[in-house]
């Protein structure tokens, strides 16, 4: 079966559906008190009469979470699960209307559902929830600005801020599988240039290891003793902890601010010195 073919029988189904909801008149008040006092005694005719009553509430609601991958009949269908469902929480002794009540019970199933379906990695409800207003506002700043509007902007509309929208959207992004191509010309896959940073890797290991050695080599030829013992802990170039200035001056028995000024009388020479040690360490 085509896709387009699929939509036009979707939409055939929504159509009769919203028909039949039609037909189902809606309660007053009273009615509506005097159903939820039934439905508190177990009248079950009384349950599925406000629950055909509500219907109306829930394609409202489906159809403000209505996207291209998610069909608007199976939105109504988890909308209609919640609807039971505050049916059968509902307290009648409360006085608010139920469809006040009504609403969030909807509003989560729907939202559990877009959720679970939508995404490879499921987001938290709260932050799904946020990225569809951020979405929303995208959409209405577009249509006011005709351009794409700025992370600000959006911050403004939303009343959220930057740095929660930025990671709404940094986790919200579809993975992206190793084994798609880079391009259509090179024929390589994301797999074969991507780095495994758990594993080890002898080229790396080696310069890392050389190029302390010859670090070292180097602060033995233009430092002397005092000098390089400072350097060389202090910059953890030997394999032990870094050192602080106190613990460095206990080491050699000397103050600490002394042991600062020989580390900035180091420092100054290595600068003098940093052609000769760039060609020493890369050469």
């Amino acid at each position: 079966m085509s896709m387009a073919l699929f939509e036009m029988q979707n939409d055939d189904v929504y159509q009769t559906y919203i028909n039949q909801v039609k037909k189902v008149p809606l309660l007053t008040v009273e009615e509506e008190r005097e159903l939820t006092s039934r439905i508190a005694e177990g009248d079950k005719a009384a349950m599925r009469r406000l629950i055909e009553a509500n219907l109306r509430l829930v394609i409202k609601i489906g159809q403000k979470y209505r996207s291209p991958d998610v069909s608007l009949m199976d939105l109504i269908q988890e909308g209609n699960v919640g609807l039971m469902r505050a049916v059968e929480k509902f307290d009648v002794s409360k006085n608010t209307r139920f469809s006040t009540y009504a609403v969030l019970w909807i509003k989560q199933a729907i939202a559990r559902f877009v959720v679970s379906k939508r995404r490879t990695i499921r987001l938290p409800l709260k932050k799904e929830e946020l990225l569809r207003r951020i979405y929303i506002a995208e959409h209405t700043l577009h249509q006011k600005f005709g351009r794409s509007p700025k992370i600000g902007e959006v911050a403004a509309e939303t009343g959220y801020s930057i740095s929660d929208i930025e990671l709404v959207m940094n986790v919200a992004c579809n993975p992206l599988s190793l084994e798609a191509e880079l391009s259509s010309k090179s024929g390589a896959s994301f797999a074969e240039v991507c780095e495994d940073n758990h594993q080890s890797n002898p080229e790396r290991e080696f310069m890392a290891r050389y190029s302390k050695h010859e670090t070292r080599r180097f602060l033995k030829t233009h430092l002397n003793f005092r000098e390089r013992a400072v350097i060389l802990h202090r910059f953890h170039l030997v394999d032990s902890d870094m050192y602080t200035f106190q613990k460095l001056g206990d080491s050699l028995g000397i103050s600490a601010e002394a042991v600062r000024q020989i580390e900035k009388r180091a420092l100054n020479k290595i600068r003098n010195k940093r052609e000769e040690l760039l060609k020493c360490v890369y050469a």
